[in-house]
């Protein structure tokens, strides 16, 4: 999927809110001018390309960082924690001059970062902090929240009764689990809500499939929560294929809350298709981690570690121009 966003956007996406935590950092031996990261070279080990999430994250990371005068070179991790692992060696092999990291299994990433650690390249996390690693900073995400946030709109679609699937991330993933554990407390709340949990592994091959089975074994399933919006599209495929496809509003609607803000969930809210979706902002999760890497390299101060807070997108603000799945970039 090839996107690339203006200079003038980019510059415009800076002005994108965050919710900052932990103690300022300060580069050892950095310059004092905005131009201390040009000419460095940075290497990306992103999560995966496959996911619109992921590429309007990498979208933002490189064109900002591009435009201060950094070399970017971007490796695809394919979620698969192991070829990140060999990826980042194989970055460490040329010396770049810091690294930034969107860790699959962040358990799995701990020694490749600590290698990095030993080489003084600095490392730059983005959504899942892996154990006993030094980092220069960390963006991430209440993913708990995003869950707790999915149950509790979920409910009040389908009348807090009913059972529902909840399509799941991968089973490594720290995201997926702290998602899983925000929907699992707040929809505990609601005592006449069944929860049918599925190993979709994030992908829609595998929530069509499965989302076949489970309507097959029971046709009066009422609501999905899914782990992105890209699951979603596999889902909705089964939901044709069984015939289930009533709009929202029409009756046998089946009601569906999904979780990123993708482009493409945006517009099936649109379409009356999918009722809503967490949002996940890659756009200030990109300019937050690009505006870090910045600082850094021009010896000015920057929080080590920031939180992002998810919010709703649904029909009565799906056209809202500021949601970065509706930025012309990125349609």
């Amino acid at each position: 999927m090839g996107i690339a966003l203006s200079a003038g956007l980019a510059v415009a996406l800076t002005a994108c809110g965050s919710s900052g935590g932990g103690s300022p950092t300060t580069a050892p031996d950095g310059g004092d001018t905005a131009s201390g990261i040009a000419g460095k070279r940075i290497s990306y080990i992103s999560f995966g390309q496959q996911y619109e999430f992921i590429v309007g994250l990498t979208t933002t990371i490189e064109s900002r960082l591009k435009e201060a005068g950094a070399q970017v070179t971007t490796l695809d991790g394919k979620s698969d924690p192991n070829l990140q692992t060999t990826q980042v060696q194989d970055a460490l092999a040329q010396q770049p001059d810091a690294l930034i990291i969107d860790p699959v299994d962040p358990s799995l990433m701990t020694a490749a970062i600590q290698s990095a650690n030993a080489q003084g390249v600095p490392v730059f996390i983005v959504e899942s902090l892996p154990d006993g690693v030094d980092y220069a900073s960390f963006v991430g995400y209440d993913n708990v929240a995003a869950g707790e946030l999915g149950a509790d709109t979920l409910a009040k679609f389908i009348g807090e009764q009913g059972t529902v699937l909840q399509l799941q991330g991968g089973v490594a993933s720290k995201q997926a689990g702290e998602r899983k554990e925000g929907f699992d407390k707040a929809i505990a709340k609601y005592p006449n809500i069944t929860v049918r949990d599925l190993k979709t592994e994030w992908t829609a091959e595998n929530a069509n499939s499965m989302t076949l089975d489970a309507f097959t074994s029971d046709p009066d399933i009422v609501g999905i929560w899914s782990h992105n919006d890209e699951m979603i599209r596999g889902a909705v495929a089964a939901l044709d294929q069984l015939g289930k496809n009533a709009k929202s509003g029409e009756s046998g609607h089946v009601f569906i809350v999904g979780h990123d803000g993708t482009p493409l969930a945006l517009q099936r809210i649109r379409d009356g298709i999918q009722d809503a979706t967490v949002v996940y902002d890659a756009i200030e999760m990109g300019n937050l981690t690009a505006d870090n890497m910045i600082a850094f390299f021009s010896g000015k101060s920057f929080p080590k570690d920031t939180i992002i807070k998810p919010f709703i997108a649904n029909a009565a603000n799906v056209d809202d121009a500021s949601l970065w799945g509706n930025l012309p970039a990125l349609n």
